[in-house]
């Protein structure tokens, strides 16, 4: 039995370097209970005819917010890097810049994780469209 590669993860210092960018595909809905992000669902191939005949599937998942996660996700608008949106979420909830790095990187590694954001290693003095 073969082992799985396990990617490397990035360390923390580039991590806070990094800029979040909303995935565009994401629908944001307002609803009773608190904004939920809409999200298509991939197609896999128990997905498709004839077993969707049998097993009905969902178009897209949702995903909701609550005020925390709300604003981070308003914050990953792909100007600020990870690093400003922790020093910002730290000043306006009163923790420490540790505190604050741990939720928020994590929140966005899960939002990264459902394909609600991408975040982009940037080189340093060039857009991302400009990278090779």
């Amino acid at each position: 039995m073969q082992s799985k590669k396990r990617k490397n993860p990035v360390p923390p210092e580039l991590l806070l370097d990094a800029v979040p960018y909303r995935n565009q595909e994401v629908e944001l809905e307002h609803e009773q209970d608190g904004p939920v992000l809409w999200a298509a669902v991939r197609r896999r191939w128990w997905m498709r005819r004839p077993f969707s005949l049998v097993m009905p599937y969902r178009d897209r998942k949702g995903f909701r917010l609550d005020t925390l996660g709300m604003e981070v996700w308003q914050a990953c608008d792909g100007t600020r890097t990870i690093e400003n949106i922790v020093e910002e979420f730290s000043d306006r909830h009163r923790s420490s810049f540790h505190e604050a790095r741990l939720a928020v990187t994590q929140f966005i590694k899960t939002m990264a994780s459902r394909e609600l954001v991408a975040v982009v290693l940037e080189k340093p003095g060039r857009r991302p469209d400009e990278i090779d």
